[in-house]
């Protein structure tokens, strides 16, 4: 697309290995006190497989109590690209003389992360982690949780001293704007590139699907929902779990004060995200210059009308993120550059 993109589109359906977090045996991890977290530390040894540990993977995994049986220790680590397609891609990469090189990904790299570990005493049953949790939902497995695969591409990225890296993604339902990087804090965050995810225009998101699932009564619900008063839904304070962490969900589901939930943020649960909206229908523009990026996030109402107006009715909001170009010595840098309507807990 000129000399200032090319976008590089990769299949992440057609080649990937078995998703190891879609099978029987991963419910042994799951506890339904904590709907679909599960330990960061046990995802990372069962996606690395055979690899864990320079090929050294535990026999079994301690977990809540008890070992159980590492089901992944014989098999391959992940990929969701496949060899070949993989080789491929780096090599797109290593050789391109575009200004951005933007992966057009058909599933989100970013990380889903929350910090179950700051749950105060008493309000649900121990956290059976060592530390922070990653989302195993019903949906297949993305790059998010595709460490071992990630982390080679990324390193790849250093070592070649490639700039201008983007990611540009959908299949989430939902929008995200962050940095490309392959291990959060207490591990080093080495961002190599941006990346994005874009909304739906009409398919159901998970906020949506949380407002029908979980009951009123569930421990754990002002982490997900918070029914405010004069509210004509609940707002989606899941947003500030994977932003802020659960000692802002619980301070603005007691409070509404977002000032006070936003200054009890945990600094190291994430930040590689900038921007991240569970509840977001729209489309996103990406516009690509000599010297920055820029993609925008449109966002609507739930589409359960069709609009009569001829402009497709009311926005919720737009907002801008901006991207200088950087060098490859030098990490990425993203602002929120402007906005309009009301971004509520995305920020």
């Amino acid at each position: 697309w000129g000399r200032h993109v090319d976008l590089i589109i990769t299949d992440q359906h057609s080649y990937r290995s078995r998703d190891a977090f879609a099978s029987p045996e991963m419910q042994t991890f799951v506890r339904e006190a904590f709907l679909d977290l599960v330990p960061e530390e046990v995802v990372k040894i069962l996606d690395a497989g055979r690899d864990y540990a320079g090929g050294k993977p535990p026999p079994s995994i301690h977990y809540d109590g008890a070992d159980i049986a590492n089901f992944r220790r014989e098999e391959p680590r992940q990929s969701i690209l496949g060899a070949k397609q993989k080789m491929w891609f780096l090599e797109r990469l290593r050789t391109s003389q575009a200004t951005w090189k933007i992966w057009g990904n058909t599933q989100g790299t970013l990380d889903y992360r929350a910090d179950p570990q700051n749950l105060p005493p008493g309000l649900t049953k121990p956290w059976p982690g060592k530390g922070y949790a990653v989302s195993c939902g019903s949906v297949p497995s993305d790059h998010a949780m595709a460490f071992a695969e990630r982390a080679e591409i990324y390193d790849f990225i250093a070592r070649e001293k490639i700039s201008g890296f983007a990611t540009i993604c959908g299949d989430r339902h939902s929008f995200w704007a962050g940095y490309a990087a392959k291990e959060l804090p207490p591990a080093r965050f080495e961002p190599v590139g941006v990346a994005f995810v874009t909304g739906s225009i009409s398919a159901v998101g998970l906020v949506e699907a949380f407002e029908h699932i979980l009951p009123k009564d569930y421990p754990l619900l002002p982490l997900y929902l918070s029914n405010r008063a004069g509210r004509a839904k609940p707002d989606a304070v899941v947003n500030m779990l994977l932003r802020h962490g659960v000692r802002s969900c619980l301070e603005y589901s007691r409070s509404g004060d977002l000032a006070k939930a936003r200054a009890l943020s945990n600094p190291d649960l994430a930040p590689h995200l900038s921007f991240v909206d569970m509840d977001g229908h729209g489309y996103a523009i990406v516009r690509a210059e000599d010297k920055a990026m820029e993609v925008e996030f449109v966002c609507i109402p739930r589409p359960i009308e069709r609009s009569k107006d001829v402009d497709g009715g009311p926005l919720r909001y737009r907002v801008t993120h901006h991207v200088p170009l950087w060098n490859a010595a030098a990490r990425p840098q993203m602002t929120l550059r402007s906005h309009e309507g009301d971004l509520g807990l995305s920020v």
